[in-house]
Order: C-alpha cells, then sequence, then structure tokens
C-alpha cells in the first residue's frame, strides 16, 4: 500500500486505465482510492480516467468512488475513439500537460507494470 501512495503522490499525474477485470482487483480498488483522495486533497487536475472498454452504468454501481469521479471527471473511450484515434491520443497528450509542460513543451509519459 506505502508502494501505491507513494507513485502516486510522487507522480505528476496519475492514468487509471480501466476495464472490467480493472474493476474486479482489490489493488486496483485501492490505487483508485488513493489517486481520488490526491485529487480531492490537492484540488489540482491530476488524475486521467481512460476507459478500455465500454462498461455501463450499471456495472459500476458497486464502485461508489468510480461513479463519483465520473460524475465530475471528463473521461477518454477507448472503443469511441476507433474511427479517431488520433483525436483520442491528442486528448490524452492534453490531458498529460501541466503549466510547466506548456511553458516548455515537453512531456513524459511513465509505464508501471
Amino acid at each position: 500500500m506505502d508502494n501505491i501512495t507513494d507513485a502516486i503522490y510522487g507522480s505528476r499525474k496519475t492514468i487509471c486505465v480501466i476495464s472490467r477485470r480493472y474493476l474486479e482487483s482489490e489493488w486496483c480498488s485501492r490505487e483508485i482510492q488513493v489517486a481520488s483522495f490526491r485529487l480531492f486533497d490537492e484540488q489540482k487536475d491530476v488524475l486521467i480516467l481512460v476507459f478500455l472498454e465500454e462498461i455501463p452504468t450499471n456495472q459500476l454501481s458497486p464502485y461508489y468512488r468510480m461513479r463519483k469521479l465520473l460524475k465530475t471527471r471528463t473521461y477518454l473511450s477507448w472503443p469511441r475513439a476507433e474511427e479517431h484515434p488520433e483525436l483520442f491520443w491528442e486528448k490524452l497528450r492534453q490531458a498529460l500537460n501541466t503549466r510547466e509542460d506548456l511553458e516548455d513543451n515537453r512531456f513524459l509519459l511513465v509505464e508501471r507494470a
């Protein structure tokens, strides 16, 4: 749990790639919990939600925190990007940018296995 917390608070932004399997995982549930705590603590745009597959709202019912985030946050949907994948990647790049990045025109994407 400490590693999850350190990684999320030590990162500029957190990308949660959400699938049905993600929602079923206890560890992933803890990750979204810590990421949402940081989002509300810092009142900064530090969380990016990307849905890997369509998940009907009724299947999100048991995941109160996720439902609450979806009501207040914009999210990206990979299935909806099929027709215009370049638009998806551009929106993701924009979401990753911070004020500092915009000033010097750079960003870094870190992947965690």
